[in-house]
């Protein structure tokens, strides 16, 4: 088993073979129920789990608590689901933390407050993906990265390309990979 190193925590990854319908509501219901430990009712919980199955598409989580909004993307395995599997294990080690007192409500925020205004952030990102040439819906993984390689090869000013285009390139990047959670 590979394991991944997400907000400080070590977490043991799974790979998800079948019943990926059923362990996606598992893995809300894992969620909503550590959440609401912190007094977060479930209206304030929104979990995709609509892109459940073998796709290569980042897992999501936005909830609200105490007039923040916070956002957590996760895309680092090769499925959806597996993505979903560590967020939910993230928000049990969180809350766990939490509830034994070593991190307060502040701390456990600031893993999952989202920074910037939300409208402007979606305007960069679509800019970004426009950059690298992509749907603005696209989520794949590889398909991003691929994209990037084969703009950032043509732009490089050491191939013959232009700085400020392949600053533009890189920038964009980073943007797409950091809203993914990467």
């Amino acid at each position: 088993m590979t394991t991944y190193t997400v907000k400080g925590h070590q977490i043991e990854g799974r790979i998800t073979k079948s019943g990926y319908s059923r362990k996606a509501i598992v893995y809300e219901n894992n969620i909503v129920n550590d959440l609401k430990k912190l007094g977060i009712v479930r209206d304030d919980i929104k979990v995709l789990t609509d892109a459940v199955g073998n796709k290569n598409i980042p897992a999501e989580l936005e909830f609200w608590v105490k007039g923040h909004y916070c956002r957590f993307t996760y895309s680092m395995t090769k499925r959806f689901i597996d993505n979903l599997y560590i967020i939910s294990k993230l928000v049990e080690l969180e809350v766990k933390e939490v509830l034994e007192e070593k991190k307060d409500i502040h701390e456990f925020l600031n893993v999952f407050i989202e920074n910037g205004d939300r409208k402007e952030i979606a305007k960069e990102l679509i800019e970004a993906k426009k950059i690298l040439r992509l749907d603005e819906k696209e989520e794949d993984v590889e398909v991003i990265n691929q994209a990037y390689k084969k703009l950032a090869r043509k732009a490089h000013p050491d191939l013959g390309g232009d700085l400020e285009t392949f600053q533009k390139i890189n920038k964009a990047h980073k943007l797409i990979k950091k809203e993914m959670g990467l």
